[in-house]
């Protein structure tokens, strides 16, 4: 989504760019040759990762060559940093520009890494304004463009909200398949301690849609949602799995609580990388406990469900975390960041 944003800006200045790589249908839209579908990289995880290792490593090949057989003006990594670091690293090594839009998280699990980061890339464009000192402390030229979510979500909304609970579960399929036994138990006590609320689940394009005619057989009473965007805005509340997806929530104005389950030894080599205090991004950015957050075996329905009642019922706790929300907004501040990176990448490259 992100990327495409950048597409558009770049095509508005230079409309006859050509795009090579890796994207989804949105990319695809603005002329992407995408080499592999999009859907084969949803994968998360130390355990996921490395049983589709030979997968991954074909796919770089495969990238290697078209960066040889082709002229590029420019390689854009974006994000997913244990592939595009080695990618990035090549390109560079052919003498093809390298800028990184939307930096990855290194100050959070591989600081280690930042120094090859370092050495691997021309440009680093990041979305928080944090990141410019920290990166800078390797010496690499890095730039604060804004956050490309402000461009889709023009202010928070805080009235005139639906009696609706969004559920956000992740957008790969193996993070749907490890949060579903734990979503019934919260739509029980939801059932139970709200029963005025309705829960409303948000689809994912990245995962097959016969799969969700499956879940609704599961629960028939739930909705499901195409835009997760829109959900957001019109929900009272929401339970979301740890990511952008909790920024986007903030930005949307939406009380919620955070979770997330993965596999055992993902959990444990995570739990030994990750050096914060935080997992959501929102409690990161606030530098205190906005947003609940409940990780592995914390994840009690029951927990969440009194949480949410508490929500309900306490319009001051609401009031403060809408508060935090906006301080969060007015931290990112105003600029528009696909055109800022469009900008920026395409004068470096002239």
């Amino acid at each position: 989504m992100h990327a495409a944003f950048l597409m558009d800006k770049i095509l508005e200045r230079e409309p006859d760019t050509m795009f090579y790589g890796i994207g989804g249908k949105e990319m695809e839209k603005r002329r992407l040759k995408s080499l592999v579908p999009l859907e084969d990289f949803s994968v998360v995880g130390f355990f996921e990762v490395a049983k589709k290792i030979s997968f991954f490593q074909k796919v770089l090949k495969q990238c290697k060559n078209l960066l040889d057989s082709e002229k590029f003006d420019v390689f854009i990594p974006v994000d997913f940093p244990g592939f595009n670091i080695r990618l990035a690293k090549y390109a560079k090594s052919k003498a093809i520009p390298v800028a990184y839009y939307i930096a990855p998280q290194l100050w959070a699990w591989g600081q280690n890494r930042a120094k090859e980061l370092s050495q691997s890339i021309d440009k680093l464009l990041v979305v928080f304004p944090f990141e410019v000192d920290f990166f800078k402390k390797y010496g690499i030229d890095c730039e604060f463009v804004g956050h490309p979510l402000l461009e889709r979500i023009k202010s928070i909304k805080t009235q005139e909200r639906q009696k609706k609970i969004a559920i956000l579960p992740g957008s790969r399929k193996q993070e749907l398949l490890a949060h579903l036994p734990l979503l019934e138990g919260i739509d029980r006590e939801i059932k139970r301690q709200l029963p005025e609320y309705r829960i409303a689940l948000a689809k994912s394009p990245l995962i097959n849609q016969d799969y969700f005619a499956k879940i609704s057989k599961r629960f028939p009473d739930w909705e499901f949602a195409e835009d997760s965007n829109k959900l957001m805005q019109e929900s009272s509340f929401g339970i979301i799995k740890t990511g952008t997806s909790n920024l986007e929530a903030a930005l949307c104005g939406l009380p919620f609580l955070m979770f997330y389950k993965t596999s055992f030894i993902s959990y444990l080599l995570g739990k030994k990388l990750i050096n914060l205090d935080y997992i959501s991004i929102v409690n990161i950015l606030s530098g205190k406990k906005v947003v609940s957050e409940y990780i592995q075996k914390d994840i009690n329905p029951k927990k969440i469900a009194s949480e949410l009642l508490e929500l309900v019922n306490n319009q001051e706790k609401r009031a403060e975390m809408q508060k935090d929300f906006l301080k969060i907004r007015d931290m990112l501040g105003e600029r528009n960041a696909s055109q800022t990176a469009a900008e920026i990448i395409l004068n470096f490259i002239n």
